[in-house]
């Protein structure tokens, strides 16, 4: 019988039994059990020029090591698997192409793409927009200066360091867009791109993120 390597516990298991697989590797339905779950269909709150902001998981656990991994060891192949298992989430909120006209994921900075080799945010973007029937636009922002790694900072730092560091490549005339990141911490790099969008001429911006910071943030029904 066909095997796969789940990539949160590294064990190789059963396709039968799969949460979900994408070749060789996937991730098998204890994992999947223990991951921390925010509720669906409630949004938290946004920031400035952000309407509200989607994230499917807390920051934490064995996410939080998946999601190192795949950022910063070249595990560039979990891009799919993380998309699917978002998707229960996103379909929370009903069809989100009829209420966003495309998803922009975060942009590297040209310096930072070519060390790193791939943009995981955009990996992810890119299969939640063909799961969703809605256009990915990763030529619309752009990171026009080298920042610092924002994991390396705290606080205020992190706004100051991504402060001014985006901007948009066309008019938008009314747009509502979807940002996507990776992980919401303090949302300074979600409020920097949005601001970039909302001067471009978008309507309506909020954001999208695989796993969030709970402790920063609260659903919106708290406010």
């Amino acid at each position: 019988m066909s095997k796969y390597i789940c990539i949160f516990c590294d064990e190789r298991k059963h396709v039968s039994d799969a949460y979900a697989v994408r070749g060789k590797i996937g991730i098998c339905p204890s994992c999947r059990a223990s991951l921390a779950d925010t509720s669906k269909a409630l949004p938290f709150k946004g920031y400035r020029n952000i309407s509200y902001v989607m994230s499917a998981f807390e920051y934490t656990g064995k996410l939080r090591d998946v999601i190192l991994s795949f950022k910063f060891k070249n595990c560039w192949s979990y891009a799919p698997l993380l998309a699917d298992i978002m998707q229960e989430y996103i379909s929370s909120y009903g069809d989100i192409s009829e209420t966003f006209d495309c998803i922009v994921p975060v942009p590297l900075h040209s310096g930072r793409m070519r060390e790193r080799g791939y943009n995981q945010s955009e990996l992810i973007a890119e299969h939640v927009a063909k799961r969703n029937g809605i256009p990915m636009r990763p030529d619309l922002l752009v990171r026009n200066r080298a920042t610092v790694k924002q994991s390396t900072l705290h606080g205020t730092s992190r706004a100051l360091n991504v402060k001014d560091a985006f901007e948009c490549g066309e008019p938008l005339d009314g747009a509502n867009v979807l940002i996507f990141d990776d992980i919401c911490t303090t949302g300074s790099t979600l409020r920097f791109c949005a601001d970039a969008l909302k001067r471009a001429g978008a309507e309506k911006i909020c954001a999208l993120t695989l796993a969030i910071h709970v402790q920063d943030k609260l659903p919106m029904f708290m406010y």
